[in-house]
């Protein structure tokens, strides 16, 4: 394989969540000997099955409470962290902000270190109005308290967050008083099927892969069966996100509307579900570390031949207390 990395010390935030889990087997898989994997979660290890596999583990506060970003840096200090990873939304944004206010190494390598990107991959009413302006179809989405017509088809969301649910106006018997401005929108319901978009972008390396995933099967919100497939209207999408934003490792999901593919969420980070692209040979995970190390990401991709269908499974780990 191709590398110029030397030692690492990578620091996983979220590490409860099933890409944090994925990335550190990525690290495990190609790095071993070459990295010291560090990792973090508001719970206690011993619900983390990533401690099993890290060198060390901190409980640290909620990414929202203040206390967090203290705790953070003490860690990334301590370890002397040279890469971090962080797999929640609101993590991501706190990182880059982070670091445009100096706090961090400059050095370190974070995926994100633009906060403005950050945010609007956040906020599902700028994702709108940025998608808009570069004339990507999306979802028809406004501020709750805006005057409209309701023809049965538009659903309450929060602003952001990520698995957040879909509040329907039978529901709620049409008072909106409850809800904030500032934290929900109105949006136009996309029909189904959902399709989450992996993309892996490297222009130091000339280097672009994607795959779509429709989400066949679904459980706590979770895929659990899905089927791999190449579109070349969502290629293009991929391409133009990733070249627009900025972005090496994401992913995003589109819907049905008006008739053609509308993309209703753009996730600054690999998704939950992009294990099952890994397992039909594209590995996403090593190659977002390849591209933050300067290495070459291609050698983590075996081209897809043919559509693929894809079943999740769950393993059980016996957790030291």
């Amino acid at each position: 394989m191709n590398r110029k990395s030397k030692f690492k010390t990578v620091l996983i935030g979220s590490s409860g969540t099933a890409n944090a889990f994925s990335s550190v087997l990525a690290l495990r898989r190609n790095w071993n000997g070459d990295v010291k994997i560090v990792a973090v979660d508001s719970n206690p290890g011993n619900l983390v099955t990533s401690s099993l596999i890290c060198d060390n583990f901190y409980q640290v506060p909620e990414t929202c409470k203040p206390e967090f970003k203290d705790a953070i840096i003490q860690i990334i200090k301590k370890e002397n962290i040279d890469t971090y990873i962080p797999f929640i939304d609101e993590e991501i944004f706190v990182l880059a902000l982070l670091c445009k206010q100096n706090a961090l190494n400059r050095d370190l390598y974070l995926q994100v270190k633009d906060p403005d990107i950050a945010d609007l991959c956040n906020d599902k009413l700028r994702t709108f109005e940025w998608l808009s302006e570069m004339n990507i179809l999306t979802p028809q989405s406004f501020k709750i308290d805006r005057a409209f017509v309701n023809d049965g088809r538009h659903v309450i969301k929060r602003r952001k967050g990520y698995g957040s649910k879909i509040i329907r106006f039978p529901e709620i018997k049409g008072d909106l008083t409850q809800y904030s401005p500032d934290d929900y929108i109105i949006q136009y319901e996309c029909e189904k099927p959902e399709i989450t978009i992996d993309v892996c972008f490297d222009p130091k390396h000339s280097f672009f892969h994607y795959v779509c995933r429709e989400r066949i099967e679904t459980k706590g919100g979770v895929c659990t069966k899905a089927r791999l497939f190449f579109d070349r209207s969502l290629e293009k999408i991929a391409y133009t996100l990733a070249e627009k934003l900025s972005l090496n490792s994401f992913c995003f999901q589109v819907m049905n509307y008006k008739k053609d593919w509308a993309v209703t969420d753009i996730n600054a980070r690999p998704g939950a579900g992009t294990g099952m692209s890994v397992a039909a040979g594209m590995d996403f995970f090593s190659a977002m570390f390849a591209i933050l190390w300067e290495e070459d990401p291609a050698q983590y991709f075996r081209p897809l031949q043919k559509e693929t269908f894809v079943t999740r499974q769950y393993s059980d780990f016996i957790m030291n207390i």
